[in-house]
């Protein structure tokens, strides 16, 4: 298969708009989505992951990028989306467990992406069932992506209302992708 598929990689803490920036990609370039397997995990295991989790939880949305990403070429769809990036287990394993093992791998799988957006933490907390600890967590899930991930990665910082972040999107995206979203 011949057909290079551009690679978009969310990152973010709990709560900031991945997903809704996802869906709304998926439909405006178009592209299909690596959705989340955390959410998967929590609601098959009735329980947040533990610390021996994470390695696990990160090869599986690897995996999972590498499927949608195959998929997307077999159907000739120009993008895949990563809602999160497998990276974003890595920042959850610092964040709750003080465990930096997946950092570097982390890190070099994000560098396979075409480009890396960063939801800022500016839309409103909203639970979502046995997965979001709160506000507080966001905060530091941020503070720990700012301090550990925004130094060694480059990426967009996407804020505000929905079309301002399609709109940073699209204008992040090189003209040369081959992605042509709507005028």
């Amino acid at each position: 298969m011949n057909d290079v598929v551009f690679r978009i990689g969310l990152m973010g803490g709990e709560s900031t708009g991945k997903t809704t920036l996802a869906d709304d990609l998926a439909r405006n370039i178009p592209g299909f989505i690596a959705e989340e397997y955390l959410r998967d995990f929590v609601r098959d295991f009735g329980r947040s992951p533990r610390a021996e989790d994470q390695e696990g939880i990160f090869l599986t949305q690897q995996a999972t990028v590498a499927t949608v990403q195959r998929a997307a070429e077999h159907a000739h769809i120009p993008c895949i989306i990563a809602d999160p990036l497998p990276l974003m287990t890595a920042v959850y394993s610092l964040v709750y467990f003080d465990d930096d093992a997946l950092l570097v791998e982390g890190l070099r799988d994000a560098q396979g992406y075409d480009v890396v957006l960063w939801c800022a933490p500016d839309f409103i907390w909203t639970p979502d069932s046995g997965q979001r600890d709160g506000v507080r967590w966001r905060e530091r899930t941020h503070q720990v992506i700012t301090d550990v991930i925004a130094p060694l990665l480059p990426m967009v910082t996407v804020e505000g209302s929905r079309e301002a972040r399609i709109a940073t999107t699209l204008s992040a995206i090189p003209p040369f992708s081959g992605l042509t979203p709507p005028a």
